[in-house]
């Protein structure tokens, strides 16, 4: 990987709003998460540009709420069914997969993405 300066990115927002939509499936929820899916794509891209620069470890160092972001997102019916948005998702999850786990970090980390078969194989 290359040396490249990691931006400032604010997850606290976003985990925030993923944690609000929780698993529930309400027509709000669904609205709410509708209206916010082109912003969320967005910041979904911004985070998959400063990954792919980074070892999965650094990355699960430098933003560590990641791991918990991503899981909720792929749990969120309405982010899956949203095709831009799933596929930008996928992006960020092979980011964090490593071929060659080195530490604890890299194995939990490689776990827990096999454990989401649909991203599993887009790593491949």
């Amino acid at each position: 990987m290359t040396s490249v300066p990691i931006p400032e990115i604010n997850l606290e927002p976003w985990l925030n709003k993923v944690l609000e939509w929780g698993g529930t499936t309400s027509q709000e929820i669904q609205q709410d998460v509708l209206l916010r899916l082109p912003e969320l794509h967005e910041f979904l891209q911004q985070m998959y540009e400063t990954l792919k620069h980074m070892e999965p470890t650094t990355a699960i160092e430098k933003f560590p709420a990641l791991g918990q972001f991503l899981g909720r997102l792929c749990w969120n019916p309405f982010v899956i069914g949203h095709e831009a948005t799933r596929q930008m998702l996928i992006s960020c999850l092979c980011c964090l997969f490593s071929s060659e786990p080195q530490n604890a970090i890299d194995r939990k980390a490689n776990s827990w993405i096999k454990v989401r078969q649909f991203a599993w194989q887009q790593c491949m």
